[in-house]
């Protein structure tokens, strides 16, 4: 997979230390100074004894204090580090424990570890466990589609948003396992809690509106009721020091920070830059954001941002690359963020479009509600550096442009969504005669649906982790998945002959009248590789019996499950099949 890739990376609460994993299991602590630059790193590998087991989770449990969990077949290893003048691996301990850890805390000395529990009927329980006396005890009880916000060992408080509402559940030794766990609900959904101070979202026409409300007080305070509110609220947080929020969110498909103090002045914003930071924190002094930065070019680095350098809205980040990574010297492309109009709807896109080229692919994001935004996108540099045209298509159904848009695909899936990409094929881009779909998820059903239906419009098809038959989806997917499509999908459900007509399986002549490149991890849980299996095997078949021609390949990556950044683990492969026809004429 080449170079060490960044996937992890947090700040300690103090804004003093950094932490940073990769791909490879491998570590790094970072010392930052008061601006927030990095100020030297270290190596955490002392716990790295065993090839089979992988890193889980890290974070900072203290100042100057380190966990880090592994996981093998038989259980997880809790490493802890001390950094006083070097980092020392103080601890490392075997703990039977088979569930993923959320967070880790100390509390009166003692380490505990958040977790959570679905149960076959769905409902979601959040729990503490205790490694020293290897035991658990619930925090929580059974919540129907929780959203864990934040949790506080200091004072003992879990907050969740649980149907629209926000819950702090307080929890003490003197609970019993037995008796009900007191909780304070919100009429809005949670953001974070500082000593008496709830940040929480509240919901407007177009979106969500920052606010705070003082515990004990039934006052909502609106943060601002004159900026434009965000499509998505994705974090805030309550400055413990200082009378200020940072809110974190999308605006219209692009990335944004703004800054508040609780009587309403707006301190900065930043957005419609190149690229997107993301987790950021303030700085030290206050006068800068740290996050995880990246652009369509440039994978995932720690990146600064000092307020005192924005010149305008658009502003570079002035980053602080991974020497390990190397510096992308790749330009940006031009990115237009467009929209095209269908029926009463307006569907945005983003289009990459280099001088001189003859050949289109649209790029179709997984979810079905994830958002194409500039981020690292190895196959669209890849296909921009050859010259081909990308469209990444933000269908409806997708985040950051509303609930509205949002919704257009409820009970729905396959339809309005996929009827938009052949729209846009036939009106935006008919001049063209080489025009491909590549698709992830979601996006691959969609590509697959959409090829499968009409195959004369598409020269090839790339689908990387698709689904092909919404039923077998269900009826063989797990609690979790069962539930979010009886949501999405409900009314559908009920009707064999529409999921049929909305899956790639049933659309086997049409596929095979398409060059199609087929990408899946053999550890995918989410949508199942025996899926694509049974689908190849079908167009295989097909082409025997018919005589169909035209290129057909099957990619399973061994030891790759559903998790972001995997495109950059058959980047090439995906670019050199959609470019194939290109290099040989």
């Amino acid at each position: 997979m080449g170079d060490p890739f960044l996937t992890r990376m947090s700040v300690n609460k103090e804004r003093t230390s950094m932490l940073l994993g990769y791909d490879d299991n491998t570590c790094e602590w970072c010392s930052i100074d008061d601006r927030g630059r990095i100020d030297g790193r270290q190596s955490l590998s002392e716990h790295e004894t065993a090839s089979e087991r992988h890193t889980q989770h890290m974070q900072f449990i203290g100042k100057n204090q380190v966990l880090v969990i592994t996981q093998d077949k038989a259980g997880k290893w809790l490493h802890i580090y001390e950094n006083e003048e070097h980092a020392i691996l103080v601890q490392s301990r075997y703990v039977k424990f088979p569930f993923p850890v959320m967070q880790a805390a100390r509390q009166e000395d003692r380490l505990l570890l958040l977790f959570s529990i679905r149960h076959r009927s769905g409902s979601v329980r959040i729990g503490l466990y205790d490694p020293d006396k290897d035991e658990a005890r619930w925090v929580t009880p059974d919540l129907h589609q929780p959203q864990f916000v934040f949790w506080s060992a200091t004072t003992r408080e879990v907050g969740v948003n649980v149907g629209g509402f926000g819950r702090v559940y307080s929890y003490s030794e003197d609970i019993l396992p037995s008796s009900e766990i007191p909780y304070t609900e919100y009429a809005y959904p949670v953001m974070d809690k500082q000593g008496d101070l709830v940040a929480v979202s509240i919901p407007v026409e177009h979106g969500f509106q920052p606010g705070w409300i003082r515990q004990g007080e039934g006052t909502v305070h609106v943060c601002s009721r004159d900026n434009e509110p965000f499509s998505e609220l994705i974090r805030m947080q309550l400055d413990p020091d200082q009378p200020l929020v940072l809110c974190e969110g999308i605006t219209s498909g692009r990335w944004q920070y703004v800054q508040y103090t609780l009587d309403r002045e707006k301190r900065f914003e930043l957005r419609d830059y190149p690229g997107i930071l993301t987790q950021a924190v303030l700085s030290r002094d206050r006068q800068g954001l740290i996050g995880k930065y990246e652009s369509i070019v440039r994978p995932p680095a720690p990146g600064l941002y000092r307020f005192s350098e924005q010149i305008s809205t658009i502003t570079p980040f002035p980053v602080e690359r991974d020497e390990r990574i190397g510096n992308h010297l790749d330009e940006e492309p031009d990115v237009i963020y467009g929209r095209i109009r269908y029926g009463q709807d307006v569907i945005p896109y983003m289009d990459m479009h280099p001088e001189g080229a003859e050949q289109v692919a649209i790029y179709l994001h997984g979810g079905p509600h994830n958002c194409l935004f500039d981020s690292f996108s190895p196959v669209i540099r890849g296909l921009y550096q050859a010259g081909v045209r990308v469209i990444g298509l933000n269908y409806p159904g997708s985040s950051g442009f509303g609930t509205d848009y949002k919704m257009l695909i409820q009970n729905d899936w396959g339809g309005v969504d996929a009827d938009v990409i052949q729209f846009m094929r036939e009106q935006m881009l008919s001049s063209y005669s080489n025009i491909s779909l590549y698709g992830v998820s979601y996006g691959a059903y969609l590509a697959l649906l959409v090829a499968g239906k009409s195959p004369a419009l598409w020269s090839n098809v790339v689908a990387c982790a698709p689904f092909t038959d919404l039923e077998g989806l269900y009826n063989g997917g797990g609690a979790k998945l069962r539930s979010f499509l009886q949501t999405e999908i409900g009314e559908l459900l009920h009707d064999p002959s529409a999921l049929r007509d909305r899956s790639p399986i049933a659309y086997i002549s049409g596929l095979s009248k398409v060059d199609i490149q087929f990408i899946h991890g053999q550890e995918d849980q989410l949508c199942p590789v025996e899926q694509t299996e049974r689908l190849y095997r079908d167009i295989m078949e097909n082409k025997r019996l018919s005589g169909a021609e035209g290129r057909i390949e099957l990619h399973i990556v061994q030891d790759m499950a559903h998790e972001a950044y995997s495109e950059r683990i058959w980047a090439q492969k995906a670019v050199d099949f959609l470019t194939y026809s290109r290099v040989s004429t």
